[in-house]
C-alpha cells in the first residue's frame, strides 16, 4: 500500500456546486470524529509506510488549531518518510498558525481551493473568501516556506467569462505556484446550482474554453500532464496513484480503499461513523472491470497507458483485447500509440467519455 487518503468532512459553509461528503462544522462533532478516525486506524491495524498522504475534505482547515494538531500527531507514525504529504484548505480558514503546525509535522504540499479571483463570481457559488483573502493566503503559504503549492480553479461558473479565467492565471503567475488543477463546472444532482436550473457551458463552448485555458497555462510555464492538472516542478504524486490504478487506503467518512482488486467503501453517515461503524460495503472487482478502470484512469493522463504494464498486469495483450475500440479511435485521431504508450490526442481529450464508451461496449 503506497497511498493514504484521510477525509475530514467538515465545512464552515456549503458551496452551491458541491456534492462531496461533507457536514457543517461543529466543535463537538469534530472532536468525536477525530476519536472515531483513530479507532478506524487502530481497528484496521494500519502499519504500512506510505509514500504519499493526502488530507482532503470537506475542508480540513476548518478544524481548530488543537484539532488539527491532534490529527497531525495521529498521522505522524505514517508520515515520517513520505514522498509527498498534502493538505487541502480554503483561504478563509487557513491561518498562519495552522500553516506553522503543518510545517512542523512534515506536511510538504498545500492545495488551496481558490476557484477564481473575482468576488462577484465567488459569491455566486457560495464561497466565503474574497480575492484579497486568497492572495494573502498565497503570500502566507509562501512565507511559511512551502514550495509545493496547488491552486484549484474552476471555469463555466455563473457570470464568468474567458477574460476572467485569463486574469486568474495571470494573478497566479505572480506567485511561486507549482501546480494548478482547473475543472469545468459539472452540475451534480441535488446541488444548489442544479436546483436553480443553472445552465453550464455547452459541450462546444467547454471545448473552446478548455483549448484556450490549456494554451494560456502552457505559455505561462505549466506542463499539462492530466486532463485537468498542470505542474511546473512536479505532478501530484498522490493523485498519480489513482490515475495509475495503484492500491490505496482511505480512512474517514465516505472514503474508499482499493486493495488487491477489492474496493472498500466507508459509510457516509456521520452518526454511524461516530459509533465506530465505519465500513459500509466491499466489492470484489471483476477482472474485466479492473481492466476497464485501469484504462479509464490511465487515459486521463497525457502520457496515457503503458501497453507493456497493462499486458504484464492483466496477462493479456491490450492491443488485441481491445482491438475494435482502439482501431476505431486511432482512425478518428482521438487515440494514438507512441513509444509503447496508448494515449489520447489533444483532440481526444475533449471526447474522453465517448472514447471510454467504446471500450465499455467492446
Amino acid at each position: 500500500m503506497s497511498a493514504l487518503y484521510v477525509h475530514i468532512p467538515f465545512c464552515d459553509h456549503i458551496c452551491t456546486y458541491c456534492d462531496f461528503c461533507k457536514v457543517f462544522y461543529n466543535d463537538e462533532w469534530a472532536n468525536k470524529y477525530l476519536e472515531a478516525l483513530k479507532y478506524e486506524i487502530l481497528n484496521k491495524s494500519i502499519n504500512t509506510q506510505f509514500e504519499t498522504i493526502y488530507i482532503g475534505g470537506g475542508t480540513p482547515s476548518s478544524l481548530t488549531d488543537e484539532q488539527l494538531e491532534t490529527l497531525l500527531i495521529m498521522l505522524e507514525p505514517y508520515s515520517r518518510n513520505v514522498k509527498e504529504y498534502s493538505f487541502e484548505a480554503n483561504p478563509e480558514s487557513l491561518t498562519f498558525t495552522k500553516l506553522l503546525l503543518l510545517k512542523q509535522y512534515g506536511v510538504t504540499r498545500i492545495s488551496i481551493g481558490v476557484q477564481c479571483f473575482h468576488d462577484q463570481i465567488l459569491e455566486s457559488i457560495g464561497r466565503k473568501h474574497t480575492t484579497k483573502q486568497a492572495l494573502t493566503c498565497l503570500e502566507d503559504i509562501t512565507r511559511c516556506g512551502f514550495n509545493d503549492i496547488n491552486v484549484d480553479l474552476m471555469y463555466g461558473l455563473p457570470n464568468q467569462t474567458l477574460d476572467h479565467i485569463i486574469d486568474d492565471i495571470d494573478k497566479i503567475s505572480i506567485y511561486p505556484i507549482s501546480h494548478i488543477s482547473i475543472y469545468s463546472l459539472i452540475l451534480e444532482e441535488h446541488t444548489q446550482l442544479k436546483n436553480k436550473n443553472y445552465q453550464p457551458l455547452t459541450e462546444e463552448d467547454d471545448a473552446h474554453w478548455y483549448e484556450i485555458i490549456n494554451k494560456k497555462l502552457e505559455d505561462t510555464g505549466f506542463h499539462h500532464y492530466e486532463v485537468s492538472n498542470y505542474y511546473k516542478t512536479k505532478p501530484s504524486f498522490h493523485n498519480l496513484k489513482y490515475w495509475q490504478y495503484k492500491d490505496y487506503e482511505g480512512i474517514g467518512l465516505g472514503s474508499h480503499s482499493l486493495r488487491n482488486g477489492i474496493r472498500y467503501e466507508n459509510t457516509k453517515s456521520l452518526t454511524k461513523y461516530l459509533k465506530n461503524e465505519y465500513r459500509e460495503s466491499c466489492e470484489v472487482i471483476t477482472l474485466n472491470d479492473q481492466r476497464f478502470e485501469y484504462i479509464m484512469m490511465g487515459l486521463r493522463l497525457i502520457d496515457g497507458i503503458s501497453i507493456q504494464d497493462f499486458n504484464n498486469r492483466f496477462e493479456v495483450n491490450l492491443l488485441e483485447e481491445y482491438k475494435i475500440p482502439i482501431q476505431k479511435n486511432l482512425q478518428t485521431h482521438l487515440l494514438e500509440i507512441k513509444d509503447d504508450q496508448l494515449k489520447t490526442t489533444q483532440l481526444g481529450l475533449n471526447y474522453l467519455n465517448t472514447i471510454l464508451l467504446d471500450f465499455i461496449e467492446s
